[in-house]
This record gives structure tokens, sequence and C-alpha cells, in this order.
């Protein structure tokens, strides 16, 4: 008996040493006293999905930019003539007066007619007009929106306007999609009369808003015919007019000392693409410099006086590729105070020639 007895009792002594421990892991585990354990925390909520909110409708809004194109009246045009008879190119400086540029505003656009001496122009005309150049849009709320170069989608856009367009939300909010400034244009093949031969002439126009107190542009005009299918093929020369314009600077608004210099682009005579380049003013030594250079085909530079009413001609001389180059430019101040420059430039081999014509405005850049 006293043996079993001895063997219960270690067995319950075992029993009791093997509790401890479990007691000891549960109070480690769970809210005892001793505080130096943290607690697990509960899983955040789910957050609540944002609603996107729902295009209500679009908003459309138009502005004139500041721009002599977009100002009524009658100007005087800085521009240079060019000419081609039997395939040869030419070309002259318009004498002053020789063009004028009238804008009038008719149903809530800009209506463009250039007066020119008869001799230059088809059939003896002494002035040409052109269509209003009108761009258009198609907005597709949340999706892409498309601008056509042609009046019959939904948003009409006149040439120098600016258009702002809007995605307004159910909750009265908008977004800003579309800021588009149509400052340029280009107008093909418009025709203004048919001829006792059956040719009718035609017209285009690259026009450029360009800064805010001067415009530039190429008029050129020439005789077509059209094919059956509605394609026009030339029949004759086609001249041009290179052109800028606007409000020139009063000789009182002239500054009479200092320098300015004036970064500059033309409308883009060369591969359709602009020339930067760069004028240099001297207003108490009273003349203007310039640079003009577009890759290998040529490099030309030049100075010379301007006059009392802020116009002048430039000398121009340097290389063309392997060849001696020269030309000529011819522009004016705009704007109260000169802040603007405008006009046109030709250059071509020193032997003869015309390599390239155009127009140009530069704006005067800060100190």
């Amino acid at each position: 008996m006293s043996r079993q007895f001895r063997v219960l009792d270690r067995g319950f002594l075992f029993a009791v040493v093997g509790i401890v421990p479990v007691c000891l892991a549960l109070s480690a585990c769970g809210g005892g006293g001793s505080g130096n354990v943290a607690s697990i925390p509960p899983p955040p909520p789910t957050p609540t999905p944002t609603p996107t909110p729902s295009v209500a409708s679009i908003e459309v809004e138009t502005s004139w930019l500041a721009s002599p194109a977009t100002k009524a009246g009658s100007y005087g045009l800085l521009a240079r003539v060019s000419l081609t008879a039997e395939g040869n190119l030419s070309g002259r400086l318009a004498n002053a007066g020789e063009f004028s540029l009238d804008i009038s505003k008719q149903n809530d656009a800009f209506r463009y007619v250039l007066d020119a001496p008869s001799s230059l122009l088809p059939a003896s005309l002494a002035n040409i007009s052109l269509p209003v150049p009108i761009d258009s849009w198609d907005f597709n709320p949340g999706g892409q929106n498309y601008r056509y170069d042609n009046p019959y989608e939904d948003y009409q856009q006149f040439f120098g306007q600016n258009l702002k367009e809007y995605e307004v939300y159910s909750g009265g909010s908008k977004t800003l999609r579309e800021d588009y400034d149509f400052g340029r244009a280009v107008v093909e093949n418009a025709f203004v009369v048919d001829l006792p031969s059956g040719e009718r002439v035609s017209e285009n126009l690259v026009f450029d808003v360009g800064l805010s107190y001067v415009a530039m542009g190429e008029w050129s005009w020439g005789t077509v015919t059209v094919n059956a299918d509605g394609t026009v093929a030339p029949t004759g020369d086609r001249n041009s007019l290179y052109f800028a314009y606007g409000d020139r600077t009063p000789g009182s608004g002239i500054p009479v000392s200092g320098k300015a210099s004036y970064d500059a682009h033309t409308l883009g005579g060369i591969s359709n693409s602009t020339i930067p380049f760069s004028l240099t003013a001297d207003f108490g030594q009273r003349s203007i410099s310039t640079q003009i250079s577009q890759a290998s085909l040529f490099n030309v530079s030049g100075s010379a006086p301007f006059s009392n009413d802020g116009s002048f001609d430039i000398p121009l001389n340097g290389n063309a590729g392997a060849q001696a180059a020269s030309g000529t430019m011819d522009g004016a101040f705009f704007g109260p105070h000169a802040e603007q420059v405008g006009g046109t430039f030709a250059v071509g081999p020193a032997g003869g020639g015309v390599l390239v014509q155009d127009a140009f405005v530069g704006q005067q850049q800060a100190h």
C-alpha cells in the first residue's frame, strides 16, 4: 500500500508541476496585471469607396486673342512680293501704301480683304477676300476630343479665338480639358472669281496672329482648273505676298537710350518650319542689327540705322552653304514703346536668285 501511495503521490506532483507553466503562459498572453504586453489591435474598417462623379454637361468658353488679327480697321502692310514668271522666282519689297488689309467683323467673326494693285491680281481685280477660317470640335465626355479644320462639328472656333472646354460634374465642380488658341490659319484653294477662259482664281492664306501688337502672314493667288474629282490644278504663275502689320510705334514712343534684344520667329518659309533668330536695337545709337541662321542652308547678318518712325532696312550678308549669300530685312517697331518688331526678309545667292522669303515677328526680352 505504501508503494502505491508513493507512486500516486509522484504522479500528483508531476501533474501539479506540469500545470504551472500553462498558467504562466496564459497570464503572459492575456489580460493579466503586468501591463507590459500590448493587445493585438482590431483590423481597420474597410473604407467606403468614393463615388466617381458623373459628367452632367459640357461648358465651352471662347475669347478673342490679343492681336491685330482680331481688331477691325484698315492697315498698311510691310510686305514683300514674290513673283513667279515661267517658273522663275523673283521678289521685291512692296512700296509704302501699295498693299493694305481691311478687317471687319461680321456675324461674330472677322473678315479679311486684301487691297492690291490690279496689275498684280488676276483679271485686274482690285482686291481679294477669303472665307472666314473656322475650326470645329467634337467633345466626348469622359473620352477623347477631336478638332477639325472645317465648321461642321458641334462647337465652332473662329481664327483668332481661344477656346476652353470644361466637363461639369453632377456635384457642381468642373475640370478644364481643352485650352486651345486658334492662332494660325491655313486656307487653301478658295475660289473668288471665274475667268472667261473657264479658269478660276484660287487663293491660299497662311495667317498667324503673331503677338499682341503685330501679326504676319502669306497671301498667294493664281489661276487653276478644277478636275472632275474636285482636285485643283494650277494653270499659270502663282504670286504671293509676305506681310506683317499692326500697331506701329509712334516716333515719340521709341526709347532714346539703352539697348533691347528681340526673340523673333518667321512664318515658316523653309520646310514649313519657323526659323528662330534675334535682333538687337541700340536706341542711343539709333541702330538695329540681326543674325539669321537656318542649319546648313544659310547664315547671314547685318545692321543699319532705324528711321524716326521706327522703320529699318538691314542689308544681310553671309553664306548659303559654300556660296556667298546676301539679302535684306525690312521691318519696324510695334507697340506703344517698341515692345515688338515685325517685317519681312529675303536671302539668296550673292549672284542673284531667291533662297528664302518670309515674314517675321519678335518680342522684346526682359533685361
